[in-house]
């Protein structure tokens, strides 16, 4: 007997350990996750492009793939005009372009400020007797044009569009109510969204409808997957989809780019909502949608399969019981009926004619009674 209560006591206590520490195992790994991402970050077959004569061009390529092997992808265009053509299609980040007047970069630092800012800068570090012009053809916000505002300004959106996730799982008794939650916060977490980013930090270019369909797609992306997964399969399901989210935001990419993060992070992130987001906030707001087709498809995908979860998962207690007037509420002991014997053993006896009756006891007992 003593042995069994102290194996109970050793169980409840491993059980009491494992939630906490589980957590702290997956808090390390993030926090590593996070950091790899900051302490790692380099180009990694980052599209370039090069235009000019073939001599000065190949000079360039073999100089390149020289000084930093795999850094680049460069690929070959006719002149300054088919580079600035691809820039504006999203094919590329920049373009070296060699004319008579010498060596020019062209940027597209809407695509990522962090990028075009680390090449304007490897430029001069490689050629410090040169003065290059730059030429931005497809610039940035003004009022961000290091992209600090934008990277600052998504993390707390995704996260929050999560914990909306979590608050109508545990929340919502029924599929229609989640539904209905999640509809609500989309139209207003995207007109949130624009209204912070686009109107109160002036980071985002001046269109309210695109950035509104464009931030409600992201929010839909994200809550949709946490409020499915919690449908079904409850604490643990918010748990891995939280976590999930959070890995996500580190792999997004939103403050430098895919090609610049470890490999193979920057492939991964692109296929978790946080990433794709980026990517289609990017093409949609300021390269017309271009380069954004695969974005919108990894976000459709999650969406929909986080409705679907939402469909499927439970019902909480409660939910969609109608009640007659008068029953009692889930929980309440029922009132006892008349004529009938309640659980505790008490005798419930009718009047008749003015006469106490209890039905199934002897005559000679209900007449002392009487």
């Amino acid at each position: 007997m003593v042995l069994t209560v102290e194996r109970r006591r050793l169980t409840m206590v491993r059980r009491a350990a494992a939630l906490p520490v589980g957590m702290a195992v997956l808090l390390g790994l993030i926090v590593c996750l996070y950091g790899s991402t900051v302490t790692s970050v380099r180009p990694r077959g980052l599209p370039v492009l090069v235009a000019g004569p073939a001599q000065s061009t190949k000079a360039f390529m073999d100089e390149v793939e020289h000084m930093s092997p795999g850094a680049m992808r460069v690929t070959v265009v006719t002149d300054a005009d088919a580079a600035d053509r691809a820039l504006r299609d999203r094919k590329a980040y920049a373009a070296f372009v060699f004319t008579a007047d010498g060596l020019s970069l062209r940027l597209a630092s809407a695509a990522s400020p962090a990028v075009a800012e680390a090449l304007v800068r490897g430029m001069a570090m490689t050629f410090p007797d040169l003065r290059i012009p730059v030429v931005d053809v497809v610039p940035n916000a003004a009022a961000d044009h290091q992209g600090g505002g934008v990277s600052a300004g998504y993390l707390p959106l995704v996260l929050i569009a999560a914990a909306v996730g979590v608050l109508l799982a545990r929340s919502g008794r029924s599929r229609q109510q989640r539904l209905v939650g999640l509809s609500c916060f989309v139209v207003a977490g995207g007109v949130a969204g624009t209204l912070a980013l686009s109107g109160g930090l002036d980071v985002l270019p001046d269109n309210f409808l695109r950035s509104v369909v464009v931030l409600a797609v992201i929010t839909a992306a994200v809550t949709a997957p946490v409020m499915g997964l919690g449908a079904v399969a409850a604490v643990r399901g918010l748990v891995a989809a939280v976590a999930l989210t959070v890995v996500g935001v580190a792999l997004s990419g939103a403050s430098s780019a895919p090609e610049m993060l470890p490999t193979p992070w920057g492939g991964l992130g692109q296929l978790l909502p946080p990433g794709a987001g980026v990517t289609l906030a990017r093409s949609t707001l300021y390269f017309d949608g271009a380069g954004g087709a695969g974005a919108a498809a990894v976000l459709t995908i999650w969406a929909v399969a986080g409705i679907a979860l939402v469909l499927v998962g439970r019902e909480r207690a409660g939910a969609g019981i109608a009640r007659r007037p008068g029953a009692p509420l889930p929980g309440e002991p029922a009132p006892a009926e008349v004529g009938t014997t309640p659980v505790t053993g008490q005798i419930v006896r009718p009047r008749e004619g003015g006469l106490e009756i209890s039905h199934g006891v002897s005559p000679r007992e209900e007449g002392f009674r009487a």
